[in-house]
């Protein structure tokens, strides 16, 4: 569940994906004019790229994605930083004619943004380009999916990269902490598997021998999606992409099984340099292939905002009070309750969320209020943008990118016709926003982690 790295802001937009259907190579068009006034299509090409398209007139760029079933979900046991390393080395190598990059090249390189994210199903490239730019952003792109060329100096450097982005994450800002590490307890991590995630254990006995048939493995055109957003006005998307990827090589495509487990408990630790005590509740929720998940999502939405409404703005080092992304973890939303000063344990958290939500289960919400959440979000799972988000995206490069990796993500990640039926069910299930509360108190589907000052 590692942290993106990306050059633009974080955006609220959330992530989107088409939902027309895949072709196979020589089909029909499947473009689609909406009336949202944006154009969506969608294609594969003979050697497996799946390739997803949404024209937006008058954007600032045009938001390149390249996604993959490359995660930590395919690591082996242990060894769950190799994914990382792996997209590191990818994100970054050279290819035949097309230099050596760094991170912090970036900004010169993509100044209306990039993204590198690895997660536990997908990983993701994301470089925004201006028009002109554009042809030159896919064939850099297809080089680079045509084989990275790994030296022993990069693979060492890529490994350095990592392990201080973990280590950054598990042991710097405590809001960070909090985030990534309860993920891990959910999942069973005790201290010591965390630690030997965060050194990177077993790292220094990689080398290019074994990396290189692993990223041929993970990095080809059978196991990725493309997703371009932006103004595509005068290009012809499918030419443009057959000229840059359509001669490469097909591959293996990793099956789409990932599956997370999660063991629940609870943990304590103090903190250095921490003022007061902080902590996190993250509750399990139900299956996203569960009929009713749009409606738990559709709850959290509203519970969320209740919730930091009674708590109250979050404080220092805190900057959220509740977390929750469908298409990037669904297993678990995370609420970050106020902890008394003299807290004694980790209990106090599942308290404090369990008074909450007595009282948020006794209030009713207004159907407007209801119906414009739903409104405002559905466009999420393959409806059409809202106008106050396509003006954003009419001004804003970042929402580009995450809209450009919603529709690659979707793309790979249970597919087109389930996001669909998903969808559907969004806006038929009529389920109160209080359904849920009993499965979010009960301690079986809670994970808590308390940090308290080291004095």
């Amino acid at each position: 569940m590692p942290r993106p790295r990306r050059s633009w802001p974080t955006v609220t937009l959330s992530l989107l994906a088409l939902s027309a259907p895949v072709l196979a190579p020589g089909a029909a068009r499947a473009q689609t004019t909406r009336s949202d006034s944006t154009v969506a299509d969608s294609w594969r090409l003979e050697n497996g790229l799946e390739v997803r398209t949404l024209h937006v007139p008058r954007a600032p760029g045009v938001s390149v994605t390249l996604a993959f079933r490359a995660g930590s979900g395919y690591d082996p046991a242990g060894h769950e930083w190799l994914s990382e390393v792996l997209a590191e080395l990818q994100f970054t190598g050279a290819a035949g004619d097309v230099p050596e990059r760094t991170r912090e090249e970036m900004a010169s390189l993509r100044p209306l943004g990039w993204e590198s994210r690895p997660g536990t199903r997908l990983v993701r490239f994301t470089e925004i380009a201006t028009q002109a730019q554009l042809a030159g952003v896919l064939q850099q792109t297809a080089r680079r999916l045509g084989g990275v060329q790994v030296t022993d100096a990069g693979l060492k450097a890529a490994i350095a990269r990592i392990r201080r982005d973990i280590g950054g994450r598990l042991f710097g800002n405590p809001s960070d902490a909090l985030y990534w590490r309860v993920g891990l307890i959910a999942r069973g991590l005790d201290d010591e598997q965390i630690l030997g995630l965060a050194s990177l254990q077993g790292s220094d006995k990689l080398s290019t021998k074994d990396v290189e048939p692993l990223l041929r493995a993970r990095y080809n055109a059978g196991n990725a999606s493309l997703a371009l957003v932006g103004d595509l006005s005068g290009i012809d998307a499918r030419a443009l992409v057959r000229a840059a990827f359509g001669s490469l090589p097909g591959g293996n495509a990793f099956p789409d099984t990932v599956q997370v487990r999660l063991r629940g408990g609870k943990r304590e630790m103090t903190w250095k340099d921490l003022g007061a005590p902080a902590g996190v509740i993250a509750a399990e929720a139900p299956a996203l292939a569960d009929t009713l998940h749009p409606a738990f999502y559709l709850g959290m939405l509203i519970t969320g905002p209740g919730l930091m409404d009674k708590w109250g703005a979050p404080k220092p080092p805190l900057v959220s009070r509740f977390q929750y992304s469908v298409l990037d973890e669904p297993e678990l939303v995370r609420f970050y309750p106020p902890v008394p000063a003299d807290a004694s344990g980790p209990s106090v958290l599942a308290s404090k969320l369990s008074d909450q939500l007595v009282v948020l289960g006794g209030t009713l919400v207004p159907s407007e209020v209801l119906s414009g959440v739903e409104r405002s979000l559905r466009w999420m799972f393959g409806g059409e943008l809202p106008a106050e988000v396509l003006r954003r995206v009419q001004s804003d490069p970042g929402g580009l990118g995450t809209i450009s990796s919603g529709l690659a993500t979707r793309a790979l990640w249970r597919g087109d016709a389930f996001w669909k039926d998903y969808l559907r069910r969004f806006d038929t299930l009529k389920v109160g926003h209080s359904y849920y509360y009993a499965w979010l108190n009960d301690a079986k589907h809670q994970t808590t982690l308390l940090l308290t000052p080291a004095h």
